[in-house]
């Protein structure tokens, strides 16, 4: 044998042994991600999908999306007026755990109607532009809080008057509620059990922060008692 012919024996003997190691290793292993390729080759089939399927998948997302916002309006946000009120009543003398399920009375719909109006700018906002979404979820973070303390409220006039008491106010909402990060952070640690404790503390403490812009607002003649007329218990 000549020295060509041995190194052409060996160049295909490697070649063999690496095709060999590689078709064992697809065996064991399945295909291996060889990077943008193939990155491309997934992106380019999900953009193949029919267009059926792309209406299909956005009909499901936003009738889950309206379903959220139906759930939001008719049970979660009449029971946080509920809540709010229990919090705003126990602030002056104990209150019946009751007062939280008061609000499924008249005016009930109202209730209803002001929620999903606001729940819906502040999603609109988030979905188009973030920041948006942010600001109106602090202009309106006392809508709950009036509408527990004057459930007849009209959507424009509850969205107005905690717009103006929330003016100047944001950011110190904002940090108020950052202050219980560590309390959050040390409930992880107990696998969800804290949160019993500190939730009934954060809602409190919003309470009263509730209270004292309510004082602000009848300090600056934003409203009076006629519209907001106190937790008296009926």
């Amino acid at each position: 044998m000549t020295v060509v012919g041995v190194g052409n024996y060996s160049a295909s003997a490697v070649y063999q042994l690496e095709s060999g190691i590689e078709r064992m290793n697809t065996m064991i292993h399945g295909k291996v991600w060889t990077g943008e390729t193939q990155q491309a080759a997934l992106m380019q089939e999900y953009l193949s999908l029919p267009a059926i399927v792309w209406y299909v998948i956005f009909a499901v997302m936003l009738v889950a999306l309206l379903i959220g916002l139906c759930w939001n309006a008719f049970i979660t946000a009449p029971l946080t007026i509920g809540r709010n009120r229990y919090l705003m009543e126990n602030r002056q003398s104990p209150a019946p755990l009751g007062t939280t399920t008061t609000v499924f009375r008249y005016p009930y719909l109202n209730l209803v109607k002001v929620s999903f109006l606001v729940s819906l700018k502040i999603l609109l906002g988030c979905i188009l532009f973030l920041i948006p979404g942010i600001y109106w979820a602090y202009c309106y973070k006392m809508v709950p809080y009036l509408l527990a303390e004057n459930p007849y409220m009209s959507t424009v006039r509850a969205m107005e008057l905690s717009r103006e008491m929330m003016m100047g106010e944001k950011w110190h909402a904002f940090v108020l509620q950052l202050s219980f990060i560590g309390w959050l952070i040390l409930c992880s640690f107990t696998f969800g059990i804290g949160l019993f404790f500190l939730e009934p503390y954060y809602q409190a403490t919003m309470a009263e922060l509730y209270a004292a812009l309510r004082s602000k607002a009848f300090a600056m003649n934003l409203t009076d008692a006629s519209e907001l007329g106190g937790f008296v218990r009926h």
